[in-house]
């Protein structure tokens, strides 16, 4: 296997620029993820491309040789099978040459223990980090692993923690940003993402990654028979039924979901976005109230910091995390009142009179702890 060669040779520039293509594509292409994430799935896109090598979390003997008291039924059998000295694999495995022209390594975040990562720089390698909604993540657990439900699954086995600490890393450190990549864009519109993915890294897309033989893979590692059960049921991203499913999550998971959110909502706002099908230029734009309108966003409102909170305890947000409750009286009884308020020259007009008739609606609604004008104008400057 991959993880036996012997006699390395580092992945050259040279050897990394010997193709045709205007923009010469990576030798090595590295996806980070935690588990449950989809990244079998995408292991096995890759394989089917027929010119590239996939090697199976070659950094998982080095993880639990750093990490004694993590259980796995197969700990015995993977360190007496795989070098497990963290430095070595660098060497012997993620930075030697392959016979064919792109090499695809799966990794799961959390391996990454007590380990130099300056190599992640060297020329010819590309990251892409593959996350996935932790609730997802976590009602996965249960569904094909039954030593680890949902209930026992922490913060450190879901690796997203780690995955937004890689990508801080990855960014200092390399040429390159790396590339990211929502598991529910794959599961949606497979052939699009992956289209996406592959124009991000400069590698020619190729329609084989969108189905695979069911079954186990020559790429599998040897713990797939613990993990890879409803993988090897699928042909394909259309098989992916599971991707979508909500189960019951067990209340003992809510702390590690509410812990993990955030993580989460870091690295999707670095996804890339799907390619999509071009859309006629006449349905580009819609009527509103008879004046047409362009569906184009305004690239002004693209960065926008919003004020949210109660009163006492607003603060400025990204408009992606500006959001209110759907259990608030707006949503549910649809009782709201607002002020639109213009602009002009960089100063607001008559911003008194607005916020007397924002104040007098309010109380027209006979609503309580209403924000004081004070905080309003804070807000506003």
């Amino acid at each position: 296997s991959a993880l036996r060669c012997s006699a390395p040779k580092p992945i050259s520039r040279t050897a990394c620029h010997d193709t045709a293509m205007a923009q010469p594509p990576p030798c090595a292409i590295h996806q980070w993820s935690g588990p449950r994430s989809m990244s079998t799935a995408t292991m096995y896109a890759w394989h089917s491309r027929g010119d590239t090598t996939c090697v199976d979390e070659p950094l998982y003997a080095h993880h639990l040789r750093e990490s004694p008291d993590v259980f796995r039924p197969y700990r015995a059998e993977l360190l007496a099978a795989h070098p497990s000295e963290g430095a070595a694999v660098v060497r012997h495995v993620l930075l030697r040459e392959y016979p064919t022209s792109l090499v695809f390594f799966k990794h799961i975040t959390k391996q990454v223990v007590n380990l130099d990562m300056q190599w992640v720089a060297a020329p010819g390698l590309r990251h892409v980090l593959l996350v996935r909604h932790p609730l997802r993540m976590l009602v996965s657990f249960g569904s094909s692993v039954p030593w680890l439900p949902p209930e026992k699954a922490t913060l450190d086995e879901l690796s997203l923690p780690q995955l937004a600490a890689m990508h801080a890393k990855l960014t200092e450190l390399c040429a390159h940003p790396p590339v990211v990549v929502d598991a529910d864009d794959l599961a949606s519109n497979p052939e699009g993402t992956l289209r996406a993915l592959c124009a991000e890294l400069g590698v020619e897309f190729s329609p084989k990654m969108l189905a695979w033989p069911a079954g186990p893979k020559p790429c599998d590692g040897l713990w797939a028979k613990e993990w890879y059960a409803s993988v090897h049921k699928s042909s394909g991203w259309n098989s992916e039924k599971t991707s979508r499913a909500y189960r019951a999550l067990p209340k003992e998971s809510f702390p590690v979901l509410r812990a993990a959110l955030p993580f989460y909502e870091y690295l999707r706002a670095f996804a890339i976005k799907p390619h999509a099908a071009e859309v006629p230029k006449a349905e580009r734009t819609i009527v509103d109230h008879g004046i047409v309108r362009t569906l184009a966003p305004e690239a002004r409102n693209l960065d926008l910091l919003v004020w949210v909170g109660p009163p006492g305890k607003g603060q400025l947000l990204p408009r992606e995390l500006a959001r209110v409750s759907v259990f608030d009286s707006a949503v549910q009884g649809g009782d709201a009142v607002w002020e639109g308020i213009r602009v002009y020259r960089g100063k607001v007009f008559k911003l008194e009179r607005h916020l007397r008739r924002l104040r007098d609606s309010a109380k027209m609604m006979a609503f309580s702890n209403v924000h004081s004008s004070a905080e309003i104008r804070e807000a506003v400057f």
